[in-house]
């Protein structure tokens, strides 16, 4: 479980984060998960994980590094989902191998 403000693991039954005091809320913890892909399947995964809808949070990284950090409130919108798409498909181009790790909200 990690605080959804900035990130920190959280202890199992915290009801505050100690890094940054945010109140964590029992009914929106989130559990993140971990996939490896190829600049190939890059943009069809992130298509295909923003369409699931219990999604708070993707992030790319390649070797530990943050490329790209795309928030739950900017996949929700369509009229800005196409330029979020294009920059992912714009970072497949020059990524060879990169991780997908995805906060999902667990009730």
């Amino acid at each position: 479980m990690y605080c959804r403000i900035c990130g920190v693991a959280l202890q199992e039954n915290a009801y505050f984060c100690s890094a940054c005091g945010a109140r964590v809320r029992p009914q929106e913890r989130t559990v993140v998960e971990e996939f490896q892909v190829t600049g190939r399947e890059l943009v069809r995964k992130v298509e295909e994980l923003i369409h699931e809808g219990n999604i708070r949070r993707i992030v790319i990284r390649q070797n530990g590094r943050v490329l790209l950090d795309i928030p739950l409130a900017v996949a929700v919108v369509g009229a800005v989902l196409a330029p979020v798409l294009a920059a992912v498909g714009a970072l497949a181009a020059i990524v060879a191998n990169c991780t997908i790790s995805v906060e999902r909200i667990q009730q």
